[in-house]
């Protein structure tokens, strides 16, 4: 069972590693993203970053949906990290009925990778594009909604409300 699909540019660092994958008590965690599940260094790096007790795979999309769509992934408590809208739409999408994450968190995402020209600045930590906006729409008009919330002790706040 997908725990939390969390959208996070730093993917996993110290609040995923530690602090959500403990709060959510997860055995898994999977990076999906079709350009970083191609590049052995950064596959290293993340999974150096991971918890050692935890099992950690960087899955590109298609690979990912048959992961996490497999009958077997609903026993196990997972916490899915993307850094891509347009990817993170992409599996949202393709997931079955049964597979859906229990909470979907866009916390820390825009300000680290890019140029903030031309972004909106919907919280201290996250920074969208038009085209971003539209998809996150998009998707809530599909009855997927996401929070915002960097840290288990921060309140949720609706996605919605802050764009």
């Amino acid at each position: 069972m997908i725990k939390m699909l969390r959208i996070d540019d730093r993917l996993i660092h110290g609040q995923v590693a530690v602090v959500w994958s403990k709060n959510l008590n997860v055995s898994r965690i999977i990076v999906i993203s079709d350009s970083i599940s191609k590049n052995e260094i950064q596959k290293s790096a993340l999974k150096m970053a991971a918890p050692e007790n935890i099992k950690t795979f960087i899955q590109p999309v298609d690979e990912a949906l048959k992961l996490l769509n497999d009958p077997r992934a609903a026993k196990l408590s997972i916490l899915v990290v993307m850094n891509d809208p347009k990817e993170v739409r992409r599996v949202l999408e393709g997931l079955k009925p049964d597979a859906k994450p229990e909470t979907l968190d866009l916390a820390n995402y825009g300000r680290i990778v890019g140029d903030l020209e031309g972004k909106h600045k919907i919280t201290d930590t996250v920074y969208l594009t038009d085209d971003e906006i539209r998809i996150f729409k998009d998707l809530s008009s599909e009855n997927f909604k996401f929070i915002y919330q960097p840290l288990p002790s921060d309140t949720a706040k609706a996605l919605d409300d802050l764009i």
